[in-house]
């Protein structure tokens, strides 16, 4: 079994287990020397080592590979969370030096998961085919991606319903940001609406799944940092935002199962009306 993995004719699935190996040798180093103090509040250390063990076993798997990948995805998700903090810090939007080795370990893992979602296709059904995902949820999403930037929003105009204590808020670059990401979100998802009945561009459904990945993972890791290290002003506020954005996540993810540049058949593989 473990022979078939190295296969010359199944490329993913042997760069899906090459990667978990190198999570599994990251997450062991994780939980043998220890995390930051932020990793830690996004997700357990071990999650990477769990994750890496999960995914090789997936690989390694017969018909429940899809259980098995689902397992894989909840461990590896806070990893994803920790990756995007790390190309924050990295370009500067969150003024502190970058952790290289915290990044390397979230890095491998967020590799493992993208590997893994190529190989297993969970956005697909098991005959391969899109999801019949209605157009509803693509505008829910649309609707719950508007509650962050609403509340920033809010505070700017003077409102104190929610806000931390003892922070100024203007439009600035913590204001801008967001609220342009959410902006360039649901333009896409709007944009999406297009190829809902007809094929759309190759890059549409990775792009899409790898967009909800990241809200997702960032949702969990906020809900999780909420549970474990609650703040003096209560988890409403942590609730609602990242509720919004795991929310969002779901939705998207559900939008990139709907996508697909082989919706419609192809002109020879038509049966003609009445045929």
């Amino acid at each position: 079994m473990i022979s078939r993995i190295f296969d010359n004719t199944l490329p993913e699935r042997r760069a899906t287990a090459v990667a978990a190996g190198l999570t599994i040798l990251a997450g062991a180093g994780q939980v043998a020397v220890g995390s930051a103090d932020y990793v830690d509040r996004i997700g357990p250390s071990w999650g990477p080592l769990a994750g890496g063990l999960a995914t090789l076993l997936t690989v390694l798997a017969g018909r429940s590979r899809r259980s098995l990948s689902v397992v894989a995805t909840v461990l590896l998700l806070p990893s994803c969370a920790a990756t995007v903090f790390h190309v924050l810090r990295a370009t500067g939007a969150i003024p502190m030096p970058v952790d290289v080795r915290g990044a390397l370990v979230s890095g491998s893992a967020t590799v493992t998961l993208l590997l893994l979602w190529r190989w297993c296709r969970p956005l697909r059904t098991t005959d391969d085919r899109p999801w019949e995902t209605p157009a509803w949820v693509a505008l829910l999403g649309v609707a719950v991606a508007l509650v962050y930037p609403a509340v920033k929003t809010s505070w700017v105009l003077g409102s104190t319903w929610l806000a931390p204590r003892g922070l100024e808020h203007r439009v600035d670059a913590e204001y801008v940001a967001p609220v342009l990401l959410v902006g360039l979100g649901t333009a896409a998802t709007l944009v999406a609406l297009r190829w809902w009945r007809t094929d759309a561009p190759p890059f549409a459904h990775p792009a899409a799944a790898a967009a909800g990945l990241a809200l997702v993972s960032l949702g969990v890791g906020g809900l999780n940092a909420t549970v474990t290290h609650p703040a003096d002003e209560g988890p409403t506020l942590a609730v609602l935002v990242y509720g919004s954005w795991l929310l969002w996540g779901l939705t998207t993810l559900a939008v990139a199962g709907r996508l697909s540049s082989r919706r419609r058949l192809p002109a020879e593989a038509r049966v003609p009306a009445g045929a």
